[in-house]
């Protein structure tokens, strides 16, 4: 009688099989992970990109969401009262824009109002008119804060060549005074000096004033990159908010690579 073998795998080849099977699953979750977390920081960096976008288009269609029992007096320092009430349309104090101050991963956004203390209006220079005929204060009663999506947070850039940003602060401040002039319509951005960015509770006339600079300088109207820091979400290539030189419009608002910075003969990157 001819003896019958039964076909089966080995010891050396089912463990061969299980190694390689495991090593598998362990890339595919490796690789899926991965996938999430770039996904997760380009849905935080949209996120932040919209935030600002949106704040120029607030400025440009204005919404008064203000408390029935707002005042506003001399200072254009909005305060509620219980006694003394400017009712909607009849404040003395105009709502003219928006001032975004970031610390780290926070975002607070605060509505920009101004009082008319002069009347000579210069329409061949807005920004002097601003500085001459308006005090500009926010209202710390009606203030927008949130944090930055999925632990990302604004982190200074670095010179191409990989050295690090002059005088950087960490956490990183900045603030950002978007502006509509009374007189002529014109939308104006400008932003802090990295050293200057107020706390929260000192914002105030002083502040919004020391801003108001003509050109290309910080403060001032210059161009401003802010790099989003992925927080360990990602190995590298961290992504940038630049906000254009001169903005009057949500455009000016736009995500960039260290890849187009590079191409672009940028000075720095992230």
């Amino acid at each position: 009688m001819g003896t019958n073998k039964l076909a089966g795998f080995t010891i050396i080849e089912t463990m061969l099989f299980l190694g390689i099977s495991s090593f598998l699953i362990v890339a595919l979750i490796a690789s899926t992970g991965n996938s999430i977390n770039i996904q997760r920081y380009n849905d935080a960096v949209e996120t932040f990109k919209s935030v600002l976008q949106q704040q120029y288009s607030d400025v440009t269609s204005v919404q008064n969401s203000r408390n029935d029992n707002w005042s506003c007096g001399s200072t254009a320092s909005p305060t509620t009262t219980s006694t003394v009430k400017d009712n909607r349309g009849q404040s003395s104090c105009s709502l003219v824009g928006k001032y975004i101050r970031i610390e780290d991963d926070k975002l607070s956004i605060y509505r920009v109002v101004a009082y008319e203390n002069a009347t000579t209006a210069n329409l061949a220079n807005d920004i002097i008119s601003l500085k001459d005929n308006y005090v500009l204060n926010v209202s710390q009663d009606d203030v927008d804060i949130s944090t930055m999506e999925w632990g990302t947070r604004i982190s200074y850039p670095i010179t191409q060549g990989g050295a690090p940003y002059s005088m950087p602060q960490n956490p990183r401040k900045m603030g950002i005074l978007i502006v509509r002039s009374p007189d002529s319509g014109q939308i104006y951005t400008f932003t802090n000096g990295d050293n200057d960015v107020p706390n929260d509770s000192s914002i105030g006339s002083a502040n919004l004033e020391s801003m108001l600079v003509a050109g290309s300088t910080i403060p001032g109207q210059s161009s401003r990159l802010i790099c989003v820091n992925s927080s360990g979400l990602l190995a590298n290539n961290d992504r940038a908010i630049q906000l254009g030189a001169f903005a009057s419009g949500s455009s000016a608002v736009e995500m960039q690579t260290n890849d187009y910075l590079i191409s672009q003969a940028s000075a720095y990157k992230c």
